[in-house]
């Protein structure tokens, strides 16, 4: 065997990227998670994966990552013992294991999320999402990698697409609407939405405290551009560009909260 064929090149951590690490005593539990976090959110930087407490605990003390999956059944031993080995600054903890029965200890460590397998591709989301805000609120730079690109400003945020980034002002987004796993978002000053590479969920997080309500399963609009509500069921709103857009009977509420509060 070459020397390039038996040696496991770990990354350096680049600052500009939001870090994570898997532990697993299950390589092909460790590929899954890998490929959720590189196709749902791939400006993170995975810069390793372990199967044993030392060997995870030993890369966690190497890297510093702002993130760590871990398992809690580690041959004879737990992901609690490689928590006990950690040095600080210490990673945000999300315990993904077959075992629900531990997940009152995990509180007690201070794991944010504890997922059972097998969990489904909106529960990482909603994992990986508390995650991202966790670190937003404790003091990091200003970005939110993974999420929905970066965030440049309070009020202007860079989408990736195919090409690169699109640096927009919020206040330019008119309406994102739901492609299954994608995102549309339409801006008023292109002729065509921008595609993203997420899901709905995750923009309607992000925005909601930024005047964006979601008004269907399908659609979030921007407050800033809703030009009439025209009643029914549930009705429907009409936007600065003349698009129609329906509101579903369950989240009409919401948005006539946001209405009168304009």
């Amino acid at each position: 065997m070459s020397l390039q064929e038996d040696t496991l090149v770990i990354p350096t951590p680049d600052p500009m990227r939001t870090t994570a690490i898997i532990v697993d005593d299950e390589p092909h539990f460790q590929d899954l998670l890998a490929e959720l976090l590189r196709t749902r959110f791939p400006s993170f930087q995975l810069l390793g994966k372990a199967g044993d407490v030392q060997a995870g605990a030993d890369l966690v003390n190497e890297k510093h990552p702002d993130l760590l999956f871990l398992d809690v059944e580690l041959g004879e031993m737990t992901g609690f013992d490689l928590l006990k080995r950690l040095t600080p600054p210490e990673p945000i903890v999300v315990f993904a294991t077959a075992h629900a029965g531990y997940a009152v200890k995990a509180i007690k460590f201070n794991a944010l999320d504890y997922l059972v397998k097998p969990f489904d591709p909106e529960e990482f989301d909603t994992a990986v999402t508390k995650a991202l805000r966790k670190l937003e609120e404790s003091g990091r730079p200003q970005r939110i990698p993974g999420l929905l690109g970066s965030v440049v400003s309070d009020r202007q945020i860079a989408l990736p697409d195919a090409r690169g980034l699109n640096v927009l002002h919020l206040d330019d987004i008119l309406h994102c609407s739901s492609d299954n796993a994608y995102t549309n978002v339409h801006v008023r000053t292109e002729k065509k939405p921008i595609l993203v590479t997420r899901p709905l969920s995750l923009f309607d997080e992000y925005l909601a405290d930024k005047g964006f309500v979601r008004i269907h399963q399908s659609h979030l609009v921007n407050h800033k551009h809703i030009k009439r509500y025209i009643r029914g069921e549930g009705g429907e709103v009409v936007l600065s560009d003349d698009t129609n857009l329906p509101v579903s009977r369950r989240m009409k509420a919401q948005l006539m909260e946001m209405l009168e509060r304009i």
